[in-house]
């Protein structure tokens, strides 16, 4: 299945249109990366804002949640070396399953402000998979997002829930 990744045709998308894409782009992963079961994209502050077809979406709430917060907690630590640098990635190992987190990047897609909202993607991988296969996809994944970080994807309701 081929998706349109030029940053022109993204933009040009509506905002349903570029969340589907977003999420064919995230089922595509999951079918095609042995031993990943299931992705997510969520925002830095903790929300979903993609996640995998099969996915129940009271669940990739609770993980966005989660995991954004593990994402922060390790972006404020410093190394050995005593450099603030970025963590590339957090592993949390469970008997059932591997989470891993890894930055998605930076972009206005999440919010009609314009401003930029860091991502973050979560992937659960059975605890026998090839991690460093599985990561390099993490990877390719991540590139496939760019085009698509600039346009709107969650709308917000004036006045409702969310709202600015």
């Amino acid at each position: 299945m081929t998706h349109d990744t030029n940053a022109a045709v993204a933009a040009a998308l509506s905002p349903d249109a570029v969340k589907g894409q977003m999420t064919r782009l995230l089922d595509d992963f999951v079918a095609g990366t042995t031993g990943v079961s299931h992705a997510l994209m969520g925002s830095r502050d903790g929300l979903k804002q993609v996640f995998s077809s099969q996915m129940d979406p009271d669940w990739a709430d609770e993980l966005a949640a989660t995991f954004s917060g593990m994402a922060g907690l390790a972006k404020g630590v410093t190394g050995p070396t005593g450099k603030d640098l970025p963590a590339r990635q957090v592993l949390v190992e469970r008997d059932d399953v591997l989470f891993l987190v890894t930055n998605a990047g930076v972009g206005s897609a999440f919010n009609q402000s314009g401003k930029t909202v860091a991502t973050v993607l979560v992937v659960l991988v059975a605890t026998d998979a090839n991690i460093g296969a599985v990561a390099f996809e993490i990877g390719r994944l991540v590139s496939r997002f760019a085009p698509f970080m600039t346009t709107l994807v969650r709308e917000r309701v004036p006045g409702g829930e969310g709202a600015a």
